[in-house]
């Protein structure tokens, strides 16, 4: 809870110092707003390392499949940076650029999921067939 406290706060100074820079220097604030992004994201991915363990054991326990969990995990993480970079582009004035980002995002999502719809028809088809 401290970590993301300190977090939070690091990002507040970020907003008023970008704020400032905003007036003076548009493009070093818009600089200051991706670092801050990221650096937030990184520290972030520590809070994941739970996570991954308990869908490990989930995966595991139930035999699944590993690329399974890969895909969730990878909409996921598509998820959240492209909700970090279509911020970023409305903040910047590019709401055009961010919107076709997130087009791209869930085209790129759904041609990951292929393989989930693949295995669900087969189970399907193998029930039709049992019946």
């Amino acid at each position: 809870m401290d970590g993301f406290l300190q977090i939070a706060a690091a990002v507040l100074v970020a907003v008023v110092l970008s704020v400032v820079l905003s007036k003076q220097a548009k493009d070093m604030s818009i600089l200051l707003t991706i670092a801050v992004c990221c650096l937030v994201l990184m520290a972030a991915a520590s809070y994941l390392q739970p996570v991954l363990t308990l869908i490990d054991k989930l995966q595991k326990l139930g035999q699944l499949d590993s690329q399974m969990s890969q895909i969730l995990l990878k909409s996921v993480g598509i998820g959240l940076i492209t909700e970090i970079a279509v911020l970023i582009c409305n903040d910047s004035g590019n709401a055009a650029m961010g919107k076709a980002l997130q087009i791209t995002a869930t085209m790129v999502v759904l041609w990951l999921s292929l393989p989930l719809m693949e295995s669900l028809l087969e189970l399907i088809q193998r029930i039709m067939g049992e019946l």
